[in-house]
C-alpha cells in the first residue's frame, strides 16, 4: 500500500487500526514536510539574492541548513511509515 492510498483510506476510517497514531502521524508528516520545505527554499533564495560573492562561508552555511532540511525530511519519511502501519 503506498502512502498516498494510506493517507486517503485513513481519513475514511476504512481498515484503520490506530486512529491517534494516524492522525498524529499525519500531522507530523504535514508539519515536518513544510518544515524542510521552507528551509530549502530559504537557502536556495539566500544563495539566489545575495549581493556579495559566494564564499566558502556562505556555502558551508548553506550546507548544514541544508543537513537540517534533510533532518526533517527523514522524520517525515518516519511518519509516512507509520502511517502505513497503521492499518490490518
Amino acid at each position: 500500500m503506498g502512502l498516498i492510498e494510506a493517507i486517503l483510506l485513513g481519513i475514511q476510517f476504512k481498515r484503520l487500526q490506530k486512529p491517534l497514531v494516524f492522525f498524529s502521524m499525519l500531522i507530523g508528516f504535514i508539519l515536518f514536510s513544510i518544515f524542510g520545505l521552507s528551509i530549502v527554499w530559504a537557502v536556495v533564495s539566500g544563495l539566489v539574492t545575495t549581493e556579495k560573492e559566494i564564499t566558502l562561508q556562505l556555502l558551508g552555511a548553506s550546507g548544514g541548513l541544508a543537513a537540517f532540511a534533510f533532518l526533517f525530511f527523514g522524520l517525515a519519511w518516519v511518519c509516512g511509515y507509520f502511517i502505513k502501519r497503521c492499518f490490518q
